[in-house]
């Protein structure tokens, strides 16, 4: 599974494929999905409602009123054959006993999916604060770049820096815990953050998040005539509002009038896609979860996951590394393994396996940490 979600980065890094679905993939989505809310001149007027006052000045209070109030909908006038029950899913005379959903969240759509992309970057802003470049330091330039790039230097002087890579790894036995610890922190807060938005979606959109794909595509086979389109239900492109006034003689006038909601055209397609994503998001978390605790429970599987990334004639060396490494080693030497090409980290497991075995521990105690940090 490690091999599966491996995506070699151009630099050396120290996350994976599904860390970077977050910080990557979907904190440009959402970002993509703020500047197509604020793209009016697109799609016309935020909102545009209907009165029968002839007066621009006028019209523009009401439809910033309705903008910011928040215009309703009639839940028993959702199942209504459209064209001849009701003008549009939901907009009608209410009843004293009818069931009013009001929609007031579409203001603060822009600002909410702003704020829920930045929390999607802020576990990789943390690790990449914690981790300091330490990593970076470690490898050298034994990564895939810069050894098989132009500089041959690397390649002709890959020795001293295998060696030196070694007497570093060594040393630092055991030492870099807190260092995995944070990274296994915030590939949990990856989880936690999209859980969260999840819920938090689905209470700022009054509950119908959740539920919102699966009955999208649960009416696409069906006629459009004779079906309730489950969109028009949370982001009704036609909605009422209530406006009061005071008339020519000073009495208080309340028009009821319909209102084209511009912005939800494509508010309903983005919380379509973002629901898609954040469901395999969510689902792909999960299982890199639950591989994650099977690494850090079971030392036979990091044996298994370490010995496929060299080559077969290294093999003992990396049973022999594994007896005395720790699951920070193991961390550590398992991201060696996904920047580095195949044949130079065999190469290094090799020389490390000589550093660490017991006849030379009494020679490593004396030496100096090669690398300082």
């Amino acid at each position: 599974m490690d091999i599966l979600f491996e995506d070699t980065a151009i630099k050396p890094v120290v996350d994976n494929l599904v860390f970077r679905l977050h910080y990557r993939y979907t904190y440009i989505f959402f970002l993509a999905a703020t500047l197509l809310t604020t793209l009016y001149d697109a799609i016309g007027d935020q909102i545009d409602c209907l009165t029968d006052v002839d007066s621009d000045s006028f019209n523009d209070v009401v439809n910033s009123y309705c903008f910011i109030m928040g215009t309703f909908t009639v839940d028993r006038l959702h199942g209504l054959q459209v064209g001849q029950q009701v003008p549009h899913p939901g907009v009608g005379p209410p009843e004293a006993q009818d069931s009013i959903t009001y929609h007031t969240y579409y203001q603060w759509v822009p600002f909410v999916l702003f704020v829920q992309g930045v929390m999607f970057y802020m576990p990789h802003w943390f690790w990449k604060r914690w981790e300091g470049g330490l990593f970076k330091q470690i490898i050298q330039d034994l990564s895939i770049r810069n050894y098989l790039g132009a500089n041959l230097k690397n390649y002709f002087n890959r020795r001293d820096m295998i060696k030196t890579l070694s007497k570093y790894v060594t040393r630092t036995m055991n030492g870099h815990k807190m260092w995995a610890y944070r990274f296994f922190f915030c590939e949990l807060l990856n989880l936690v953050v999209v859980v969260a938005t999840l819920f938090f979606t689905d209470w700022f959109l009054g509950g119908e998040f959740l539920t919102y794909g699966t009955n999208v595509f649960a009416v696409v086979g069906l006629d459009p005539e004779n079906r309730t389109d489950p969109m028009s239900y949370v982001f009704p492109r036609m909605a009422k509002c209530t406006f009061k006034s005071f008339g020519p003689s000073g009495t208080i006038q309340v028009r009821d009038m319909m209102c084209l909601i511009a912005t939800n055209i494509i508010n309903e397609k983005i919380y379509l896609f973002l629901w898609v994503w954040l469901v395999l998001l969510t689902a792909i978390t999960c299982l890199w979860m639950v591989y994650r605790l099977l690494t850090i429970l079971l030392p036979p599987l990091r044996l298994y996951l370490l010995k496929v990334r060299v080559l077969p004639s290294v093999s003992d060396e990396v049973e022999t590394i594994m007896r005395t490494a720790s699951l920070s080693d193991w961390l550590l030497l398992i991201n060696l393994s996904r920047n580095m090409e195949r044949s130079v980290f065999s190469e290094f497991i090799r020389e490390f396996a000589t550093h660490n075995s017991p006849a030379t521990d009494q020679e490593h105690d004396t030496e100096k940490s090669p690398l300082k940090f």
